[in-house]
């Protein structure tokens, strides 16, 4: 999986495939040796425990991760529970159709509008009125072979950590 990264300026035209590609960070999840864990969770399926390294593919709409730091590629990312200080919250959760990949920066570009048009209904404000950002993981083309067409959403505050959920914050 690829985490992506777009400034707001860039997102505001997030179907341009040059724009896309003009303010992305890049983090991959198919190619470290070593797999993450899955995270502890409880009956309704909250993260219970801090995991310093959960399997990106373990993540779920609802989970709460830290900052995973400025590696180009990764499997695992630390995650806690919501009512801890976190980074991030996986707010949404979608699959991309197709056999073949399309090349990073056409789900790239899919990615964003997903999680665009996901963010108001999930945060309760506009994205453009919203103090807060959204980033993605994204399918590589390794990933996608091996069937992966998830895209997860996650959005964050951009000024500080953020202890309890963001749903329905409308900030």
């Amino acid at each position: 999986m690829l985490r992506i990264t777009a400034s707001r300026s860039v997102r505001l035209v997030a179907t341009s495939v040059a724009a896309v590609a003009a303010g992305v960070v890049l983090l991959s999840g198919c190619s470290l040796p070593v797999p993450g864990q899955a995270p502890v969770r409880d009956e309704s399926g909250a993260i219970t425990e801090s995991n310093d390294r959960t399997d990106v593919f373990a993540l779920r709409v609802g989970d709460c991760l830290l900052d995973a730091g400025s590696a180009t590629e990764v499997t695992d990312t630390p995650t806690v529970p919501c009512g801890e200080p976190h980074d991030y919250e996986v707010f949404h959760s979608a699959d991309l159709s197709g056999d073949e990949f399309p090349g990073a920066e056409a789900v790239g570009a899919e990615a964003d509008q997903i999680c665009y048009d996901a963010f108001t209904p999930f945060v309760g404000t506009a994205y453009e009125e919203s103090v807060l950002e959204f980033d993605y993981y994204m399918p590589t083309e390794g990933s996608w072979e091996a069937g992966d067409r998830e895209i997860l959403c996650l959005v964050y505050d951009t000024q500080a950590q953020v202890t309890g959920g963001l749903a329905g914050v409308a900030r």
